[in-house]
């Protein structure tokens, strides 16, 4: 017997009264952002609705492997539901007379690829087969809804400390992050009480699912120009926030200070910038976030530099500077420099052509741990790059991702890499990774309790290669938790 709450009319009367509330704005994405949408396409059967999915290829180099909705980016002059339906005729031959627009749901926002998606919602009213795109798509997935609400293959996928998402079992494949966080807005929204007043965190460990530790993996895309030096990540030491610590104060006790050292960090975010622009950064403009840490100091080195080299800079300070001098010498040559905080961080304000992140370090205290969300929020309604230095900002240097983080496209750690950035859910948003030489000796280090093999010999900045690490965990965004 169907279940009453899947009975046809029902179910699609629901779901449009939904969709007609919500407000234009909490559907449309930032123009300057970049904009996919997906079909989450649904059709009538004897049990109930059953939904259209897809496995993507294992050999691609986004999501592989995981179980999608048809959907892709929007091409120009594209509207959502065109673009939907595009991508799903691209993908597996879906024909558009076939299918009735229901609505468009609110948009979301992917971290790891940097994407605003938005789902538009389609009846199948002639169900047809449909034919994979063999570039694409490896299988087609019908799953009924009955089977998402099966207690038995309800899963959760823990994203950090702040929380997890709804998964499923579906057979032997798992169904998890964005496309599950569209099916719980889907069943919360048409199924009246499908989790029982479950909390997906409540299912506990037995039933939680880590999909991003055993997901095909290609390497990061390389953003740096010209042939630097590579070292495989999983062979290089990765340090705690006590041992970097440690050095520290080896250094400060032999003379090299803070200042020091961020005039070498600065050094190494200004030469990053300048491969990244392929070698030229005069007229570029650059947006550099400076936090009150030794970080933020490194920052504002970068900022003078690039300055010195023709680049267009902008500052904005978060929190005290610990060298108030640093602010004083960009004021003098007439850098632009403006302290912001949660508040002020708004839409406002667009970034330059690349923004260097470093507000915070190895030490997020009180009051900014709720800076890297609302950077992240900045941040995600504009296309450009980011540089991180240390790690991005939102990263807990021991552990990895716990909570909102600024996603880099490029992540420069200072002398060693820290542990959270070997973290795999981390990599997604680390970027491509390197290590610089802040002129560092071993016995600094063996003062921390760490025996670093040479790292430089090769020159003062090496890549990191991810090898078997994956490194897109397609998580959603942690601010949707």
């Amino acid at each position: 017997m169907i279940d009453e709450r899947l009975v046809a009319e029902a179910f699609w009367d629901r779901l449009r009264d939904a969709l007609a509330q919500v407000p234009d704005e909490a559907r449309t994405p930032p123009p300057e952002g970049r904009v996919g949408a997906v079909l989450v396409l649904l059709e009538d059967t004897p049990e109930g609705p059953r939904v259209v999915l897809t496995r993507r290829r294992r050999d691609m180099r986004s999501h592989p492997g995981q179980v999608s909705f048809p959907g892709g980016r929007l091409d120009p002059g594209e509207s959502v539901e065109e673009a939907a339906l595009r991508e799903a005729r691209e993908e597996i031959g879906l024909r558009a007379h076939t299918v009735e627009m229901v609505g468009v749901g609110p948009k979301f926002y992917i971290p790891p690829s940097r994407f605003w998606v938005v789902p538009v919602l389609a009846r199948w009213r002639q169900p047809h087969p449909l034919t994979e795109n063999p570039w694409e798509v490896d299988e087609v997935l019908e799953v009924p809804l009955t089977q998402l609400l099966d207690r038995s293959r309800w899963r959760h996928a823990p994203l950090s400390l702040s929380g997890s998402t709804w998964a499923w079992q579906l057979d032997a494949d798992v169904l998890w992050g964005a496309t599950a966080i569209v099916m719980a807005l889907l069943l919360d929204t048409a199924v009246a009480g499908w989790s029982e007043g479950v909390r997906p965190h409540e299912l506990g460990e037995e039933f939680a699912v880590r999909p991003w530790e055993h997901v095909p993996s290609w390497e990061r895309r390389i953003r740096l120009e010209g042939d630097l030096p590579s070292l495989v990540q999983a062979e290089v030491e990765h340090v705690s926030e006590a041992q970097v610590r440690a050095m520290r104060r080896w250094m400060d006790d032999h003379g090299v200070g803070p200042l020091a050292r961020a005039e070498q960090a600065g050094r190494a975010a200004t030469h990053a910038i300048r491969r990244l622009r392929g070698g030229d950064v005069a007229d570029l403009t650059v947006t550099v976030l400076a936090g009150p840490s030794e970080n933020g100091a490194a920052g504002l080195v970068a900022a003078r530099l690039l300055v010195a080299a023709g680049a267009l800079v902008d500052v904005l300070v978060v929190g005290e500077p610990r060298y108030p001098e640093q602010v004083a010498v960009l004021e003098a040559a007439g850098v632009p420099v403006a302290a912001v905080d949660a508040s002020s961080l708004d839409d406002a304000r667009a970034p330059g052509q690349v923004v260097l992140d470093a507000m915070l370090g190895i030490g997020v205290q009180p009051p900014l741990r709720d800076l890297p969300e609302v950077a992240a929020t900045w941040l995600r309604r504009h296309d450009v790059p980011v540089v991180a230095l240390d790690l991005p900002s939102g990263l807990v240097a021991d552990m990895g991702l716990r909570g909102p983080s600024v996603t880099a496209d490029v992540t420069i750690a200072l002398g060693a890499p820290t542990r959270g950035l070997a973290e795999r859910i981390s990599h997604a948003y680390v970027g491509d990774l390197y290590v610089a030489d802040l002129g560092i000796p071993p016995e600094a280090w063996r003062a921390a309790g760490v025996e670093t093999p040479p790292t430089f010999g090769g020159g003062p900045l090496v890549r990191l290669t991810a090898e078997d690490a994956a490194t897109d965990a397609a998580t959603p965004d942690q601010g949707d938790l």
